[in-house]
């Protein structure tokens, strides 16, 4: 199983600390980043055979990193030209072609990960495309939102879902597995592309996009506390304080 890292994108809501360095190079205060944690939990999960970054912004620095990185399993890197002028869903397009014949995770670049996590959303399904969520007391506007139908089927993942209408959050955290799951997550990433209204749009696109079709997203809990986004400065901060109080215990 491969697991892809998006980690294009500019983190320009974290400036200045990206201003010269790409969001999942900052350094937590102990010497890691957000990209080493994200390996470091990858290869404790031991269920990956390889670990491919999508990158962009300051790309070099984050070759330069995997290069001089030592792990058990194999990282790559695969750029994406128009990081820039696109978003994220492009971002899955360019590396569309290692998805076809093996399994895969695909986690946003800005997500830590506290805990085995991986393993929890392991699936004995032979064919799945899932949805990871966690439920909170409350949800804010910029959540990745869930809304589920009167059966709990997954009905759409947006942002702009009213809070009203919000029954989960989305981690940012899929399981592709089996091919026919595999055919249809890549065809939908080639299909949504050749749409210029989606160059610009997040890749949990493709779920909206795939219900609309008649295909069922399954979905794997995680608690709050398993997961941890970068976003925001003060996001930085509770995770120099996480870094801090586990250094020191």
């Amino acid at each position: 199983m491969k697991l892809f890292i998006l980690a294009a994108g500019t983190g320009e809501r974290l400036w200045p600390l990206t201003k010269n360095t790409p969001k999942s190079l900052i350094d937590f205060g102990d010497g890691t980043t957000i990209m080493e944690r994200q390996i470091e939990s990858a290869v404790l999960s031991n269920m990956f055979s390889e670990i491919v970054i999508i990158t962009g912004y300051k790309s070099e620095q984050i070759e330069a990193k995997i290069k001089d990185h030592k792990s058990k399993i194999g990282i790559k890197c695969i750029f994406n030209p128009v990081f820039d002028i696109t978003n994220n869903l492009v971002s899955l397009w360019v590396a569309h072609h290692e998805m076809t014949n093996e399994d895969f995770v695909v986690t946003n670049g800005d997500n830590i990960y506290i805990g085995d996590v991986y393993n929890k959303i392991a699936s004995n399904s032979e064919n799945i495309i899932q949805l990871t969520i966690d439920y909170r007391d409350q949800y804010d506007d910029d959540d990745m939102k869930v809304k589920f139908d009167s059966d709990k089927a997954v009905m759409r993942v947006h942002k702009d879902i009213p809070l009203s209408d919000t029954g989960a959050e989305s981690v940012g955290l899929v399981l592709v597995k089996g091919a026919k799951s595999r055919r249809l997550f890549v065809n939908k990433i080639l299909q949504l592309v050749t749409d210029k209204n989606y160059l610009n749009k997040f890749w949990l696109e493709i779920f909206n996009s795939l219900i609309d079709d008649g295909v069922t997203i399954a979905t794997a809990k995680i608690e709050p506390a398993d997961w941890r986004e970068v976003d925001f400065h003060p996001d930085v901060d509770v995770m120099k304080s996480i870094v801090f109080k586990n250094s020191i215990e």
